[in-house]
């Protein structure tokens, strides 16, 4: 009896014990996974200028399209990979180009006359098709680099990061964890949820991390 007592107490143990290591290690963060595509080697080498246009938002989506493409650039400039030429503020050579876009097709003499006029090798097109500032705040790009010496696309990048969906909540927590210093504010990672620029600099910063050469 006492053999079967120190038995199952020696079972108990082991149990508690990898009970315990179980809630002790945690499992590796798994990056969100988006719809990507980057063009080969060969065809982004010579993708060094670019203009990114302003950002246009789809049907039906009300956002704040200068913030959006503010904290794109932001994050593509950290790169060190493009020089980005601005577009003047009483520029109009986009508008043929975005007004083409609308329409479902890309126009090539609009491309030409932009990138020819500012000795560009591509344009960065993208728009805005989900928004939604407050709690839970939910963001939706489309983007798309279009080199000018091929005429197609050698980076595109679609899509939603909505915080009701838990793979985003578990995403943004490690992207605060692993690139923002810790503040002090009572909210923690969780400011990122109440503050929409903080929410859009994440989305950004993930869509421009898509971009991985080798």
């Amino acid at each position: 009896m006492n053999t079967l007592l120190a038995s199952l107490g020696r079972g108990a143990a082991c149990a508690a014990v990898l009970s315990f290591a179980g809630c002790s290690f945690e499992q590796p963060h798994v990056e969100k996974q988006i719809n990507s595509y980057l063009a080969a080697p060969a065809d982004l080498a010579n993708v060094r200028r670019i203009l990114v246009l302003p950002f246009a938002q789809e049907s039906g989506v009300q956002a704040d399209c200068t913030q959006v493409r503010d904290a794109f650039v932001a994050e593509l400039q950290k790169l060190r990979r493009f020089e980005v030429v601005p577009l003047p503020a009483e520029a109009r050579e986009d508008d043929d180009l975005n007004a083409s876009l609308m329409r479902g097709r890309l126009s090539t003499a609009a491309m030409v006359r932009l990138c020819n006029r500012y000795a560009l090798d591509g344009v960065l097109l993208g728009s805005v098709t989900a928004w939604r500032p407050y709690t839970p705040p939910h963001l939706g790009m489309r983007t798309q680099l279009i080199s000018v010496h091929s005429g197609a696309p050698v980076w595109a990048v679609d899509a939603i990061y909505d915080s009701n969906d838990r793979t985003t909540i578990g995403d943004l927590q490690h992207f605060v964890e692993t690139t923002q210093r810790d503040d002090g504010n009572l909210h923690g990672w969780e400011m990122n949820l109440l503050s929409p620029s903080k929410f859009t600099t994440y989305v950004a910063h993930r869509f421009v991390g898509t971009w991985v050469e080798g």
